[in-house]
């Protein structure tokens, strides 16, 4: 057997590993993390947000998941293919959903990994435990998004739809089968989210501009299918009645929609200041070499949509933060794609000007946020990394490539954040569980001002823990009553 065929065995392995230890580690935090108020709010036949306390009906039929799927698109919003399952995974047992959502899980990590040039692929054999680990580290709201019931199906399983419309879009394969599965998967993403369909756009038009890999007619027409996507979501007739219950308001001005633009994007960059860094250096790397503008929109377009999606959530006027999952998961493409460019392609004479320049645009961007604490940690790094190439004197040559064992300790490192994680999330779980049942006993005793000073876990042991489960409110605890006291479950 040749030395290239044991690399490519070797891969195959670590690859059959890791895909098999992320697997079960979601299966089990998927199974473990409790039900959470909309997940018990999805076990009725919707209609409205709030329980009229004693007369909720159970869900106990596929009839009654259309009944609730349609009262949800008028009463509440527009993502009604994500709730249609959410209605469907909730009232069947846990496990169904807990192996669903550990192989999206996997398959969003496998999409990030195609998407990655296969000449980087082969340059170290934990790639594709690289990508898995960057979805562990990036990714904001983890338990909101990822394990949560409603969240995961509205986020990780809407986000993974979008993976796969990207991946489509930029196969190099041109045949009638890439062009039926791009045109599904861009209908299928822009109908599950109210700004995938203007990221795809966004995406579609750049690439058709920038990088025309296939027919003219092929970028038009998936544009086209962007449209009945877009359409479902945002002409939802619930869409105006959700910001009245839950927003708190009937229309958002323009002012609050600038205002709270602002503050996406703002979250944005915290959340993505680690990730935006190979975006940059690119960017840089490209601008000194004086390329073409085609040559600079091409790799930067998914982070342009990216950028455009975080401001046009301001259009809520309300800030969640896990709905810049939305914007950080497709982030993700590039961040993955560009780091092999980064570390293994770069020519070295660009390469530190490049970099310093990334830094210093990224601590400029937090100080007009003022968040000085992330402006202060970049300075930091940049000082670090000058600090090392000082030392090494010639800095890093073409030729550097990092060795198995240091490519180990990193994964190592990594994954040691994971595991610690995972070993507390149980506790958290049990915290939570704890309070439901306290809070069901004085709904029980009939004490209400027990209600009012008990409070679920406030300071999580693990970063995997749902933030919408410490929530304390007349909705959280008028469907903890319904369930848990008047349906005595």
């Amino acid at each position: 057997m040749t030395t290239e065929a044991k690399a490519h065995k070797k891969i195959s392995k670590i690859d059959i590993v890791t895909v098999s230890a992320v697997f079960l580690l979601i299966l089990f935090l998927s199974f473990v993390c409790p039900l959470i108020t909309d997940d018990l709010h999805f076990k009725y036949i919707w209609n409205g947000f709030d329980p009229v306390i004693g007369e909720e009906i159970r869900v106990s039929s596929i009839n009654d998941i259309f009944t609730s799927a349609r009262n949800y698109y008028n009463l509440s919003g527009g993502r009604v293919i994500c709730h249609f399952v959410v209605f469907a995974l909730v009232n069947l047992p846990k496990i169904v959903y807990a192996v669903l959502n550990a192989a999206v899980f996997v398959t969003a990590g496998w999409l990030l990994y195609v998407h990655i040039t296969p000449a980087y692929r082969e340059l170290s054999r934990f790639t594709l435990t690289y990508c898995y680990l960057t979805m562990f580290m990036f990714l904001p709201a983890w338990g909101d998004s990822i394990l949560w019931i409603s969240g995961s199906v509205n986020y990780l399983w809407a986000g993974t739809a979008m993976l796969w419309a990207i991946v489509n879009i930029d196969s190099p394969k041109v045949d009638k089968k890439n062009e039926i599965l791009t045109f599904l998967s861009v209908l299928l993403a822009s109908s599950l989210n109210e700004i995938f369909g203007g990221m795809l756009a966004i995406i579609l038009i750049l690439r058709m501009l920038t990088h025309r890999i296939k027919p003219i007619g092929y970028y038009y027409i998936a544009l086209f299918c962007v449209l009945p996507g877009m359409g479902l979501v945002l002409k939802a007739p619930g869409n105006a009645n959700r910001q009245l219950v839950v927003d708190g308001h009937q229309s958002v001005s323009i002012p609050d929609m600038a205002r709270t633009a602002i503050s996406y994007l703002k979250c944005f960059l915290e959340w993505g200041a680690l990730p935006l860094i190979p975006i940059l250096v690119m960017l840089f790397y490209l601008i000194f070499r004086k390329s073409k503008i085609a040559d600079i929109i091409l790799p930067m377009s998914i982070t342009l949509a990216c950028f455009a999606g975080a401001a046009a959530l301001g259009c809520s006027g309300v800030v969640i933060q896990r709905a810049l999952f939305s914007v950080m998961m497709p982030l993700l493409v590039p961040v993955c794609s560009l780091t092999g460019f980064l570390l293994f392609k770069m020519n070295p004479a660009y390469r530190l000007k490049s970099v310093i320049a990334a830094f210093l645009t990224l601590t400029a961007l937090h100080l007009i946020c003022l968040d000085f604490m992330y402006a202060g940690m970049c300075v930091l790094m940049l000082l670090i990394i000058l600090l090392f190439n000082k030392l090494r004197k010639n800095g890093m040559n073409e030729k550097w490539l990092p060795s198995f064992k240091a490519d180990l300790v990193t994964v190592l490192l990594l994954t040691s954040v994971v595991i610690y994680n995972t070993a507390v999330f149980p506790v958290d779980a049990s915290r939570y569980d704890s309070y439901i049942t306290e809070v069901t006993a004085a709904m029980r005793a009939g004490d209400g001002g027990k209600i009012g000073e008990l409070r679920p876990v406030e300071d999580p042991i693990s970063s995997y823990y749902p933030s919408e489960g410490r929530i304390v409110s007349d909705y959280s605890v008028g469907w903890i009553c319904q369930f848990y006291v008047v349906d005595g479950n």
